[in-house]
């Protein structure tokens, strides 16, 4: 098993950080604290992505329409679907899990801490 201890927060754009978790070359865990009024802008990749807002609210637009997300809701964003989300409140978190794992982020992504 590996392990990973708290690792630090790199800013993806203004007000957006992420902070990447476990991950190997067929998932990636990551963590993204969106600061008030910070946008993800929009965008799309060949990953399945799904997460969970952890903390505040989120709006999530797709060319599909748009949703506030809050704390304990779930999303799952199909492959090559364009979105953007948006903090209209307070500091948002979620965890967002990506299959597979992102290469595009993978500089960012440290080793292990440990392995037992």
């Amino acid at each position: 098993m590996d392990v990973w201890f708290k690792g630090v927060w790199d800013e993806l754009f203004p007000g957006v950080y992420r902070r990447i978790l476990a991950h190997d070359s067929n998932l990636m865990l990551m963590l993204v604290r969106i600061a008030p009024g910070a946008v993800v802008p929009q965008h799309s990749h060949f990953h399945l992505q799904a997460g969970v807002v952890l903390r505040g609210s989120l709006l999530f637009r797709t060319e599909r329409g748009e949703v506030t997300l809050r704390e304990g809701d779930s999303y799952l964003i199909h492959p090559w679907e364009p979105h953007e989300v948006l903090n209209m409140g307070e500091e948002a978190i979620a965890l967002d899990v990506f299959t597979p794992a992102r290469d595009d982020y993978a500089k960012a992504a440290k080793r292990p801490d440990m392995s037992v």
